[in-house]
């Protein structure tokens, strides 16, 4: 499965004037001062971690199922850096942000099964910062996810947390279980022998097209003339697809 999503939507944001334009207004909306000359330090930034996801997540659509989480969630987490750059210019303000904030079972149990293996928040690094500043969600340290319910919030049950959330939180799980369990993840591919690698590979190709539109919108959104201008050169992006 390869991915649909077209890349293309993001041209705008590859020209360093109009980024500047776009994070100097987004810097006057929230009321930071000197916002030109913040956009101009976060500017080169901005651009690197979205052309870093693209990177990733086209690379995704090359690279065998057994990789596919390693570069998708590094893929979620630039875009979503990029997202926290144009709403915090200080960002990264300290080390400890740049952790993943996530944690995960260092041993498996016997008989594991993916939909019930669980991640647990962190207090500090890029999970709670980004669920904070980006989507006002708080107060997350310590809360455990199941990956079914995790699963169940991308089929639109009502939950605290949405699905770009979810969406991280399953694909760092999956980045660990490639990663570190590598017997059980191999024989997940090569086998076959229970529902986990359908329900896997199924979002993983889900997911390589919701997150990049969701973060685009999400970057587009409260649309101003700078914002506007954007929209119209991503839609004719479309078109010209």
């Amino acid at each position: 499965m390869s991915s649909t999503f077209n890349w293309n939507r993001y041209l705008p944001f590859h020209s360093h004037s109009t980024i500047q334009s776009y994070l100097s207004n987004q810097y006057k909306q929230l009321c930071f001062e000197l916002p030109n000359q913040l956009a101009a330090l976060k500017s080169s930034s901005f651009f690197y971690h979205l052309e870093h996801a693209e990177s990733c997540y086209i690379q995704s659509d090359k690279a065998p199922t057994s990789i596919q989480p390693l570069l998708q969630f590094y893929g979620i987490s630039h875009l979503i850096k990029a997202c926290l750059i144009s709403k915090d210019p200080t960002y990264p303000s300290s080390t400890a942000q740049l952790a993943h904030g996530v944690s995960t079972r260092k041993k498996k149990k016997l008989h594991y099964s993916f939909l019930e293996d669980s991640v647990k928040i962190q207090k500090n690094g890029l999970f709670p910062t980004f669920s904070d500043l980006l989507f006002h969600v708080k107060h997350l340290e310590g809360n455990s996810y199941e990956m079914y319910e995790l699963l169940a919030i991308l089929q639109g049950d009502h939950h605290s947390l949405n699905p770009v959330q979810s969406h991280f939180l399953l694909l760092y799980n999956l980045s660990m279980i490639a990663r570190y369990e590598t017997m059980w993840w191999g024989d997940c591919l090569q086998y076959k022998k229970t529902d986990d690698y359908s329900i896997i590979r199924g979002f993983l190709h889900f997911s390589s097209q919701y997150i990049p539109q969701a973060l685009l919108e999400f970057l587009l959104d409260h649309v101003h003339p700078v914002k506007q201008q954007l929209l119209d050169l991503s839609i004719q992006q479309d078109l010209m697809h």
